[in-house]
């Protein structure tokens, strides 16, 4: 249905709630249950109307949650006409129906309502990143402009040296300064030793060299002299000795 289409129906439903404001009332707890057939009085009462104009409009107004509740809870399950007079009566099997189609209307409704919260969301996010794209930009562009700045300063000052007769000089190297992952050894500048009276010099590149331990002056003990006894020989028996 076209914007214009909806429009049109909507101006048709206004036209029955001030027509038949009994029917089709404007407070929405006050909707009642309409009698069976009641497109034909609308046709009957509204000559000038499309029937199908009527219909769409008809259709609009009993398809609301509102309606269905009113089938489900209507006060002595009664039907209504145009002027508002109890025709007819809500049946269980209609009742049943009307709960059954209010489940998945509220359940349509509830999925769209998180496919809404959703899609809005994602938009925060977005304008979040985008925002925050907007003001590195901008921060990067400050940046810029500010070194420019300075490169400008800088030679406006060398050229106002240069004007004077005065020549700049140019910057000392800077220092090497090893990162915590560089592989290079670090440069160490060589370090004097002391050195005494009477010794070469010692280079702090080596290792000191340990002095010998001192000897003792004192003379060696003379170690014990240990005797030793000779084993006798005891010859094994003989049978002779055993015949006798």
């Amino acid at each position: 249905m076209s914007k214009s289409d909806k429009r049109t129906v909507n101006a048709i439903h206004t036209l029955l709630r001030d027509r038949f404001p009994k029917a089709f009332p404007k407070d929405y707890d006050a909707i009642r249950p309409l009698k069976i057939g009641i497109h034909a009085d609308l046709i009957q009462r509204l000559p000038e109307v499309d029937p199908g104009l009527l219909r769409r409009a008809l259709a609009n107004h009993t398809d609301r949650d509102g309606y269905r509740l009113a089938l489900i809870h209507g006060k002595g399950d009664r039907r209504y006409d145009l002027d508002g007079q109890p025709v007819g009566a809500v049946t269980v099997e209609e009742r049943t129906e009307a709960a059954q189609r209010l489940a998945a209307s509220t359940q349509q409704k509830q999925a769209k309502a998180e496919q809404i919260r959703i899609h809005q969301e994602r938009e925060e996010k977005r304008r979040q990143q985008r925002e925050m794209e907007r003001r590195n930009r901008e921060a990067k562009a400050a940046r810029k402009a500010e070194n420019l700045r300075r490169m400008e300063e800088a030679a406006a000052r060398k050229a106002a040296l240069i004007a004077q007769g005065i020549v700049p000089e140019p910057r000392s190297k800077p220092r090497y300064r090893p990162g915590p992952f560089s592989s290079k050894p670090r440069p160490q500048a060589p370090t004097e030793s002391k050195t005494t009276p009477g010794q070469p010099p010692v280079s702090s590149n080596r290792r000191p060299v340990r002095p010998p331990d001192p000897i003792d002056p004192s003379p060696a003990k003379p170690m014990p002299q240990v005797e030793y006894k000779k084993r006798r020989f005891v010859p094994p028996p003989t049978d002779e000795g055993k015949n006798d």
